[in-house]
Parts: C-alpha cells; sequence; structure tokens
C-alpha cells in the first residue's frame, strides 16, 4: 500500500487549520499542525513532512523565520514550503523567493488551485529527489 504523502500545516488561525486539515485529509494527505513558529520547528523536525504550508505572520517565529530555519537543518533542507497568507507587506513575494519558497498564496484562496499546487510542488519533490 503507497503511504500517504504527509503535510505540516502551521498557522495561528485555529479554524482555517483545522478546514485546511479537512480538505488535505480528503484528498488523501496526512496532515500535522503547529499554531506557531517555534513549534512548527519542532514538528517539521520530529515529523518529516513531504512539505509545509506555513502562515506568514504567526506567534513565536513569523514563515520566513521558519522557513529559513528549515532549509538550514539537514534533516528539514529537503521540505518543499508554500506560504499561505493574508498578510500585505513590502517585499514579501521577494523575501519568500530568497528563502526557496516554492509557492506564495494569499488567503482568500481557491481550494483547488491550493490543491493543484500542493501536487505539483510534491511531484517535483519526487522528480528532484531521485536526482
Amino acid at each position: 500500500m503507497k503511504q500517504k504523502q504527509k503535510i505540516l500545516i502551521a498557522d495561528d488561525d485555529h479554524d482555517f487549520v483545522q478546514m485546511l486539515r479537512e480538505r488535505l485529509e480528503a484528498a488523501g494527505y496526512k496532515t500535522v499542525c503547529a499554531n506557531e513558529g517555534v513549534r512548527a520547528v519542532e514538528v517539521a523536525h520530529k515529523e518529516h513532512p513531504d512539505l509545509a504550508l506555513l502562515d506568514w505572520k504567526m506567534p513565536a517565529g513569523k514563515g520566513p523565520a521558519v522557513a529559513q530555519i528549515l532549509s538550514e537543518k539537514d534533516d528539514t533542507r529537503h521540505i518543499p514550503i508554500i506560504i499561505i497568507t493574508g498578510v500585505e507587506e513590502p517585499g514579501m513575494e521577494k523575501r519568500s523567493e530568497e528563502l526557496g519558497v516554492k509557492a506564495f498564496i494569499r488567503k482568500p484562496y481557491d481550494a483547488k488551485a491550493l490543491l493543484q499546487k500542493i501536487h505539483e510542488v510534491l511531484e517535483w519533490k519526487k522528480y528532484d529527489d531521485s536526482l
């Protein structure tokens, strides 16, 4: 039996996390969650997700800080990251690119488009890991 791909959802909006978790699990993914940046890093190190969905602005570690920490550690640098946020700050998308973030999605988001982007990133990761 094929193992489900695991996605880390890190966002301080509990309702958003629950809704996204249900949507991803219905689409066949396994999920792990965190509601603050420090916890997202801990969960990533413990659970080794195939992908991380990070909010830009969370307590105890914003998304960019989490992305940077994950990219610097040997056991988490392979985890592709998608930022999902409702925050507007100058230079956010450029900063995300500099950090190697695979996609930058604004809330409210289109559920179908998000699932498609997740699928694309995970497919690319499979290809990239096989090189």
